[in-house]
């Protein structure tokens, strides 16, 4: 699978050095040559964070893991700063215009602007912060391009001789592409179900009375996932996993509600061939190749800078302390 290679994230890399205060304020968390980063920084960190990624990977508050988590994010507002910085030298800006882009698309999806301002206070951010948080992504786009622009292309060679060292990573589990229609009650399931028997389409019934936003408007798919560790909750997981091709569950409750499940088609566990590979591994080992290449040059640039961090003794990461 190219799963490693393919989904590259941009994760500025961390390496934080922590000294001693040195006079810092009480509320800061940082300083990067005079600017300081404060807590009120690191909260709407961790705030984007969760929005980004919900409680995945972030440890419990109060421990020394969750600790160590702030300090890696510090890190990151520090090498943000330095990105800015970096990107003045360069000349890279991002314009109002560019922004207002963002925000009316932000908008639109959001249902208006009543539903977008609902939204930004769900996430304690003010619209402010939220231009500032597209300002920085938009500049990131143009940075890491620039940094990276001389990342040598892969030849078929090369992708050849990565694609014979890992086979593992190239065999592909049974696949499921699937659907599914969730209502609220067994009263309305049976409904669903005694449509679909009378010959109804089950993409038409589920974009009809679907309570699932994400997929409602795609007539129920949910897409091709692994018939194992699909990610689904368990029992929506046994349930597709008994389905034939084709076939359509009886009504399956789980948290979410109650679920009309359809397999539409099974694809066979196998090992990719290279042919079918080819495009996708150049590309991905381009992007790995891009990545050092930004992150031994973030390293070095680090060197031109003051960076201070605020001790460990003080009361920065203490959840709730200023």
């Amino acid at each position: 699978m190219l799963k490693r290679l393919l989904i590259v994230i941009f994760v500025i890399a961390l390496v934080p050095v922590w000294a001693g205060c040195g006079g810092l304020p009480q509320s800061a968390v940082a300083e990067v040559n005079g600017k300081v980063i404060t807590r009120e920084d690191l909260d709407q960190a961790i705030q984007e964070y969760k929005q980004q990624f919900g409680d995945q990977g972030m440890p419990a508050e109060g421990t020394d893991a969750y600790k160590d988590f702030q300090k890696e994010l510090v890190s990151r507002l520090v090498d943000e700063e330095i990105l800015w910085s970096e990107a003045e030298k360069m000349d890279l800006n991002v314009t109002d215009q560019e922004i207002e882009d963002k925000v009316n698309t932000a908008r639109n999806q959001a249902g208006g602007e009543d539903q977008l301002q609902q939204a930004l206070e769900e996430n304690n951010m003010t619209m402010d912060r939220f231009k500032e948080s597209i300002r920085k992504s938009l500049l990131f786009q143009k940075i890491y391009p620039e940094v990276t622009k001389d990342a040598p292309e892969v030849t078929d060679e090369e992708a050849r001789a990565y694609y014979d060292a890992n086979p593992d990573q190239f065999k592909q589990p049974e696949m499921r592409k699937v659907s599914h229609i969730l209502v609220a009650t067994p009263e309305e399931a049976q409904a669903v179900e005694a449509r679909l028997a009378a010959g109804e389409d089950f993409a038409t019934v589920a974009k009809e009375v679907s309570t699932d936003p994400g997929s409602k408007d795609k007539g129920g798919s949910l897409g091709e996932v692994p018939s194992e560790n699909s990610g689904f909750v368990p029992e929506f997981e046994q349930a597709m996993d008994q389905l034939k091709a084709g076939e359509i569950s009886e009504p399956v409750q789980t948290q979410f509600g109650f679920h009309i499940i359809r397999v539409e088609s099974i694809t066979p566990a196998g090992v990719q061939s290279f042919e079918d590979v080819l495009n996708d591994l150049k590309m991905g080992l381009r992007l790995e190749a891009q990545r050092k290449i930004f992150d031994a040059w973030l390293e070095d640039v680090r060197g031109n800078y003051d960076i201070i961090y605020a001790d460990e003794s003080d009361r920065w990461w203490q959840t709730g302390l200023y």
